[in-house]
């Protein structure tokens, strides 16, 4: 594993690199950092796995405007030219795969391949985004007043987290740690400024995306399985697999069928896997 940082001015990234070959980015969901990807192994790709600012080793910035969804695919991009150069598959993860998404939209002819873990497309109503924005508001408002700590435990009784209470003791502690490592400030900055309630709704520009893309599910989680399947099931060039006895996060709840799902996708083996 090898660790670094890429310099922006006033603040810097944090990543690790694992593997060689192909470039792979990995970009991890909202509280979670690089290390989600710890329990994955994907030969014959370097996953090059960032975290995200605000999040992991990458810096706490004061201005806020360095966690809202352009400055930060900028500075992605920006990141992603030193260390993986102009072409490269990109993969992400629940907050990551939204970033992903967004980010292949506007640089489209540097991705090869793109993978969405359990991800969004937006809110298409008005109303429900303004909706969503209060809860987003109202929760960073309590994150504030409160620790990493706090938040950690307060995230996992999630209902869309519900299927990780079959994960051992260690794993669950592992993602308690990465969760609470996290900056209070951070958290509450990313949801104003980077929350799926600022998040523009995409739905209509998929039909724009000429990528090779897959699409990863957990049979567990019926919302984001839905949206899988209506929003990307229908599309020539993308691929929804459907993972069993996994929840949102299908990457720590079943590595080694995600592993295969990936592999089978990125090696051009077919999408079918056992």
């Amino acid at each position: 594993m090898q660790r670094m940082y890429i310099d922006l001015g006033s603040y810097r990234y944090g990543l690790t690199i694992v593997g060689t070959g192909e470039p792979l980015v990995c970009l991890h969901g909202f509280s979670e950092s690089g290390y989600t990807w710890n329990g994955i192994t994907l030969p014959g790709y370097r996953m090059i796995r960032i975290d995200t600012i605000g999040h992991g080793d990458s810096d706490v910035p004061d201005d806020e405007m360095a966690y809202t969804i352009p400055v930060m695919l900028e500075d992605l991009h920006t990141v992603l030219y030193h260390v993986a150069g102009e072409s490269y598959h990109l993969m992400g993860y629940s907050m990551g795969a939204r970033l992903a998404l967004l980010y292949t939209l506007q640089y489209e002819s540097e991705v090869k391949r793109l993978i969405l873990e359990s991800g969004s497309v937006g809110i298409a109503e008005d109303s429900g985004r303004e909706a969503r924005r209060r809860t987003d508001e109202e929760l960073a408002k309590r994150i504030e007043t409160h620790d990493g700590a706090w938040f950690a435990e307060h995230w996992a009784q999630a209902p869309i987290f519900a299927s990780q209470q079959r994960l051992s003791q260690k794993q669950r502690e592992l993602i308690y740690r990465r969760r609470a490592h996290n900056s209070p400030n951070a958290l509450a900055a990313t949801l104003r400024g980077s929350g799926q309630g600022v998040m523009p709704y995409v739905g209509d520009d998929l039909k724009k995306l000429s990528v090779s893309g897959l699409y990863v599910s957990g049979a567990l989680d019926i919302k984001y399985t839905t949206i899988g399947r209506d929003g990307f099931g229908t599309m020539s060039n993308f691929h929804h697999v459907i993972v069993e006895g996994a929840g949102h996060n299908v990457h720590i709840e079943q590595p080694r069928a995600f592993e295969q799902v990936v592999l089978n996708f990125l090696d051009e083996k077919g999408y079918i896997h056992e």
